[in-house]
């Protein structure tokens, strides 16, 4: 991802290594910042603060535009389920109460 964002190969040796190795990183003009920012984790010093490759697949920002789209959706039928509910619960928290009507008051003859 660095390679493609910067325009460059990764440095082997130099002080550019010595900068990537320290946690510096240039600017990459070719990255949204999003993803400047997964390229930073991805380059931390620490081993163990780098993100996994599966945590790097729930990242939002690497996802494709279908996988974006079923996220919403789904996200929608959520909070419909949670809006059903909610008013199930009213509902039987208080049912609406029976109001009498009269029946045959008229019976259409004049």
């Amino acid at each position: 991802m660095f390679e493609v964002c910067s325009g460059s190969e990764l440095p082997i040796d130099g002080q550019g290594w010595h900068n990537l190795r320290d946690g510096l990183l240039s600017a990459l003009p070719q990255a949204p910042l999003e993803i400047y920012g997964i390229i930073k984790d991805m380059m931390n010093p620490e081993p163990v603060l780098r993100p996994s490759a599966s945590s790097l697949l729930q990242r939002r920002q690497l996802l494709s535009e279908e996988q974006k789209k079923l996220i919403l959706e789904q996200n929608k039928v959520r909070e419909a389920n949670l809006a059903l509910k909610h008013q199930e619960a009213r509902y039987l928290q208080s049912p609406p109460k029976k109001i009498l009507m009269r029946s045959h008051t008229w019976n259409g003859a004049r």
